[in-house]
């Protein structure tokens, strides 16, 4: 989830740089992108592993996930800076750039042929984020519920529709890069 979405927010920030400020991004910087992506998943994830917070199995039992129910205030801020860095943070910087995309392809008339495929890209683009987002949200709430005590409105059939959603994220950027790229 968080390679997913981290990979949506460089996207964007690709998209922002070539359509705003007319710069094309070139391959090392492609690869150092890539590498930032998974180190930067890579940390939280292991996070848990070195003490701050821990893995556990999630209210349905069929998957693991963070501690959510840790009431320490350690795990707390561990949730909290999570759900900050690896879903609020992301969609911050997502909307900024798409905004001013917008905002640019609005104010721009120059090449038609240039801003129409710009304009599917960035179409395509946000709709990779909604679906990413319509199937994380959710899961982020009830994950937060549990973590500041309403665990009780959480039960584990409530508790498994969101986790596999989520966790069904990835199957859908295929999908939509098959029906809305000629060059898939």
């Amino acid at each position: 989830g968080i390679v997913s979405i981290m990979t949506l927010t460089v996207l964007a920030y690709e998209r922002y740089i070539r359509v705003v400020h007319a710069k094309v991004i070139d391959f090392s910087w492609s690869w150092r992108a890539i590498a930032y992506i998974w180190l930067y998943s890579l940390a939280w994830t292991g996070a848990p592993l070195l003490g701050w917070n821990r893995y556990t199995l999630e209210i349905h039992g069929l998957g693991c996930s963070v501690d959510w129910k840790s009431k320490d205030p350690n795990d707390t801020s561990f949730v909290l800076l999570f759900f900050l860095g690896c879903l609020v943070a992301p969609v911050g910087i997502m909307a900024y750039c798409y905004g001013h995309i917008l905002y640019a392809v609005r104010m721009t008339v120059q090449v038609i042929r240039l801003l129409k495929y710009e304009k599917k890209v960035a179409k395509m683009c946000f709709l990779m984020i909604s679906t990413f987002l319509v199937c994380w949200m959710p899961y982020a709430v009830v994950s937060l519920l549990v973590t500041y005590g309403y665990s009780n409105l959480v039960s584990p059939t409530v508790a498994i529709i969101p986790s596999f959603f989520a966790k069904s994220s990835t199957a859908y950027n295929p999908v939509i890069y098959i029906f809305m790229s000629r060059k898939v």
